[in-house]
Parts: structure tokens; C-alpha cells; sequence
């Protein structure tokens, strides 16, 4: 018997309706044929039955109905306070991002010691990206994003190393008793204002000098918030300067994630490792015990969950690769030739043992007016341009840019692997990308949600609802994002329609900034922002989310 459908009737307003689409509502639950009724900023109704309704109607008949995509890790929260620069975060918006989780690695442009001398140092790592920092707490960065206008939702974690920055710049020594008590004062207090957990940057300067103590005192502290600590590990690759150099010892990125999961096991606290990769072709040989050393912790019922990029490559800043010893004596270290022969054979060790090196490096932007000329090209070819030793050539590029130029860094995975973890369900989605004024674009700043999909549906990975759940209910859960992620009544407007048989990653190896194709509606809080695939740049829809 074919089940009567009923109409119900919606009195005129500020009213849109998406008909006749797929309703996949981001729960994982099998999507299902119905209409979805937008009353302001607001979902009035998802139904299988009719809807009549004076106002704007949507003909989605063939296309999927979803909630707006949430990137889980993203760092985009330097880049919304500025007034222009819409090209920077227009790509998110025609790939289906709707909302941003920001301050993630450690870095965020707020939560810093009010009055800090060291602010220049603060703003160092995203130069140009903002109109500069005017605000001197959560709270006021907040405001100012509210007052300034905003293209996307974002929702902010506190930054461990931004904090720890602002009492002490990049001072490798352990933190005294009065400087730890205000490094956690300074992280509750960003908590207490909105953000939703602390992030820890433990590959990059300050992070990386953290000792075992100051990371469990902060791991209580956001336990006893209820609230969520989310981790760059120490080391993605089996072999790492973070560690000591020990021949046929454990991989160290095994012993980085062990870390982390005592951690979390010690403190009870809710872990999110982030953008777990596995870089350089003999590192992926370890991604079995990796998997293993979570689905472990899970079943001991450690809170631990992970998340992936769909692409094999990804960004990051020029340090990511020194080691705490050589950071640690920053900037006279660069004239010591003793240290630069202890490196050089560090990363020729690394490079045997890992199959990644400066071939694998490339500049995407190299934020120095000498060195901005050879954006886009890979460090060993750069190298031989200037005539210059690789370790020299890359040291350079370090001490010119105060170690922020930004790289695109090859071998992060293999195609085998990420399909893998698309699949655990511990995995969330997410772009760990920033669209660059020039040089090299990461991928995944333009298609990287569109490329999930993608291999989703021509390998059979996941299914669109699982996919979908991924990047949007899951992602929401995960964060206490509470007014959005899932297409009920009540729930922020934020929705995606898109084509399922032809939404796919417009990515090439000599584009890496093209646009997707198969995102063709993007609503924000109820503000049709991309119609048609086309985008309009001028709306900001985008609403602070809080914790």
C-alpha cells in the first residue's frame, strides 16, 4: 500500500523551501525522499509530506538534502576578523563548509596574556591574514568577529601554545609555579568565554617543550570543564627529531600516540588527536599498530577520536621539522656550524629511514619579500637554484621567515590508508587548510569535503549517509555544537544541497585551487549564499558558536 501523503500548510513569511530532495540529515540513518522548510534562520520543518507554502521554493528533486559541513579542524579563526580578503574563505563556502572549529595546534588569536609584550610573536604565524590583533580576550575577539561580520560560523578552542607564549615567548624551560597557574587561569578563562576545549601544538615552538606535568595539569583542567583536548602529536612519521634517535627503536610516531592515549587515560579527559597522517612512504608500514594502539584505547574506554583530510598531502609551517634541540637555542643556533652538521645528518637519517625530504617539501608561501619568488617549488629544487646546500637552503627559509613560511608537505598518506580511516569510526573530517594570497594552494582548502564524497561513492568506502554523518552530526557531537549539524526543527539553518553523482574534487596536480564540482546550494543561518554553485561573497550569515 503506497502511504497517503498529507499537506500541511506554512503561513507566509521569510519562508524558503527545498523540495523533493534526499534528506540526509546527518545521524547516519538512511536518507529518505521529503521537503525542508527554512523560516529565517531557522529549520521550520523537514517532512515527507507536502508543504504549501508563499514563498521561495527549491526544486531539489535529484539532489541530497544535508546539513551544512562542520570543519573539524580548521584555522580559519585568524583569518574571519578581517574586513576583506573574501577570496581567502569563499572556497570553503563552495565546497559546503558552513561552520568552522578553529584554534587548533596550539595557535589561536586569542586567549593570550592581556598586555603581553610578546604579541608581535603571536601575530608572526598568520601574517596578513587579519587586520592585526585589537582585542585581548575570548570574550572581545568574539565581539569583534560579531561586530565585524562573518562569512562562516566558527566555534574556537583555547590555544595552548598561544598562551604559553605570551607569558614567556618561546622560552624552552620548564614553567615556573606562578607561570604555569596563570598559563591555566588564561586557558579556564578563554573556556569560561566560549571555547569549547584547549588545542596543543606539541610539534611546533612552545608546544613542543611542554613537559609531562604541564600537559596533565592542562588535561585536568579541561577534564574538569567537561570539555575537549584536542592534540597535534610530537611526531606523524617513524623516525622524528623529537625523539631521540634510536636505531630499530619503536617508530616514533607510535610512541607519540602512546603518549597521548596514557594521557588520556590518566586525566579522563575527552582526546582528539589531530590530522592523523603517517608521513613518508616507510612510515605507512606502521598504520596497523597505530590503528591498533586506538581501537585498544577505546575498548579500556578511553574518550579518544581522530581526524582525516582526504587528500596525501598537507600544510603546515617551515618548523614543523627541527628538532626541540635546535628550537630550543633560537636564533643563535643559526651560526653554530656544529649544529647545522648535527642536523644535516639528522635529516639525512630521516630521509633514508622514511623516504620523505626536501623533494617533499614545497613552499606555498615563504612570507619573506627575498624568498616569495620561489613559491611553489619544492625545497630541493630551490636549493639547487641558489646554489646552496639543501640543509642550508632550508635553514634559511627558517631564520628569514621566523619560521612561518608555509609548506605543502608531500607522503602524507597513502590512498589505502586514508580510505581506511574514512572507514574507522572514530574518524571525523575536517581540511587543516588555508587558501594562500600567493604561491602554492593547498587542495583541500578547495575540494577536500567534495573529494571525501567522491571516494566514497566510486570506491565504495562509506556510504553517503556515513559520509555525510562525518562531517557534519558527528562533528557537532564531538564539539557540543548544539544548535547545529543535523536537519531537525529548531536547528540553525545551515544546509548543503548537492548532486551525489557528480560532486567531485576539481583538484589537478598543476591546480591545485580549483573549484569542486556538485555543491550547488549552501545555505548559512538561512542566507542563500551559493546558488547554483555560484557564490556571493558580499553576505556574512556566519554567528559566533560558543561552548
Amino acid at each position: 500500500m503506497i502511504k497517503q501523503k498529507t499537506i500541511s500548510s506554512i503561513e507566509e513569511g521569510s519562508t524558503i523551501l527545498l523540495k523533493n530532495g534526499l534528506i540526509v540529515d546527518g545521524t547516519g540513518e538512511r536518507g529518505w525522499i521529503g521537503n525542508l522548510l527554512i523560516k529565517g534562520s531557522r529549520i521550520e520543518q523537514v517532512t515527507e509530506k507536502d508543504i504549501r507554502v508563499k514563498g521561495n521554493i527549491l526544486d531539489c528533486t535529484g539532489k541530497v538534502i544535508a546539513p551544512g559541513f562542520i570543519d573539524a579542524h580548521s584555522h580559519y579563526d585568524w583569518f574571519l576578523p578581517s574586513k576583506g580578503n573574501i577570496e581567502l574563505k569563499a572556497p570553503f563556502t563552495l565546497q559546503g563548509i558552513t561552520t568552522f572549529v578553529g584554534g587548533n595546534c596550539g595557535f589561536s588569536p586569542a586567549g593570550f596574556k592581556k598586555d603581553t609584550r610578546y604579541l608581535p610573536l603571536i601575530e608572526e604565524l598568520f601574517k596578513g591574514a587579519n587586520d592585526g590583533i585589537s582585542w585581548k580576550s575570548m570574550s572581545e575577539y568574539f565581539s569583534r568577529l560579531k561586530k565585524t561580520g562573518m562569512t562562516h560560523n566558527l566555534i574556537s578552542l583555547a590555544a595552548h601554545g598561544t598562551t604559553r607564549a605570551s607569558i614567556r615567548a618561546h622560552d624552552p624551560s620548564p614553567l615556573k609555579r606562578e607561570e604555569m597557574n596563570e598559563m591555566l587561569l588564561l586557558l579556564e578563562e578563554a573556556m569560561d568565554q566560549g571555547a569549547p576545549g584547549v588545542s596543543l601544538g606539541l610539534g611546533y615552538e612552545p608546544g613542543i617543550f611542554a613537559t609531562r606535568e604541564e600537559l596533565g595539569r592542562i588535561a585536568r583542567l579541561v577534564r574538569r570543564k567537561d570539555k575537549i583536548l584536542t592534540v597535534h602529536a610530537r611526531a606523524f612519521s617513524a623516525l622524528s627529531g623529537a625523539y631521540p634517535l634510536i636505531p630499530f627503536g619503536k617508530p616514533h610516531n607510535l610512541i607519540a600516540l602512546e603518549e597521548l592515549i596514557e594521557l588520556a587515560h590518566q586525566t579522563g579527559v575527552k582526546l582528539q588527536i589531530s590530522h592523523l597522517i603517517f608521513v613518508g612512504r616507510k612510515t605507512w608500514k606502521t598504520f596497523p599498530r597505530a590503528l591498533a594502539i586506538i581501537d585498544k584505547a577505546i575498548s579500556r574506554g578511553v574518550d579518544v577520536k581522530f581526524d582525516i583530510f582526504s587528500y596525501l598531502c598537507g600544510s603546515s609551517i617551515i618548523n614543523v621539522f627541527l628538532p626541540p634541540w635546535f628550537l630550543a637555542r633560537i636564533p643563535g643556533i643559526f651560526s653554530s656550524r656544529g649544529a647545522r652538521t648535527r642536523l644535516k645528518l639528522e635529516f639525512k637519517i630521516m630521509e633514508n629511514r622514511l623516504g620523505f625530504g626536501f623533494e617533499d617539501i614545497q613552499i606555498a608561501c615563504a612570507n619573506h619579500p627575498e624568498l616569495n619568488r620561489y613559491n611553489g617549488m619544492f625545497l630541493s629544487d630551490i636549493a639547487l637554484e641558489r646554489g646552496l646546500p639543501p640543509i642550508d637552503n632550508y635553514l634559511d627559509f627558517v631564520q628569514k621567515s621566523s619560521g612561518t613560511a608555509r609548506v605543502l608537505i608531500q607522503r602524507y598518506s597513502s590512498p589505502e590508508i586514508v580510505q581506511e580511516l574514512m572507514r574507522h569510526p572514530a574518524s571525523l573530517f575536517m581540511t587543516d587548510a588555508w587558501v594562500e594570497l600567493s604561491g602554492v594552494q593547498n587542495p583541500a582548502a578547495f575540494s577536500c569535503f567534495p573529494r571525501f564524497f567522491q571516494m566514497a561513492r566510486e570506491q565504495n568506502v562509506i556510504t553517503l549517509e556515513e559520509a555525510i554523518r562525518k562531517m557534519t552530526g558527528a562533528s557537532a557531537e564531538r564539539f557540543n555544537i548544539r544548535s547545529r549539524g543535523l536537519l531537525r526543527k529548531g536547528m540553525a539553518a545551515d544546509i548543503t544541497v548537492f548532486n551525489w553523482n557528480t560532486v567531485c574534487d576539481g583538484a589537478t596536480v598543476s591546480s591545485t585551487g580549483a573549484a569542486p564540482c556538485g555543491i550547488e546550494e549552501v545555505f548559512i543561518n538561512g542566507i542563500h549564499t551559493v546558488r547554483k554553485g555560484k557564490i556571493d561573497s558580499s553576505l556574512r550569515p556566519g554567528q559566533v558558536v560558543t561552548a
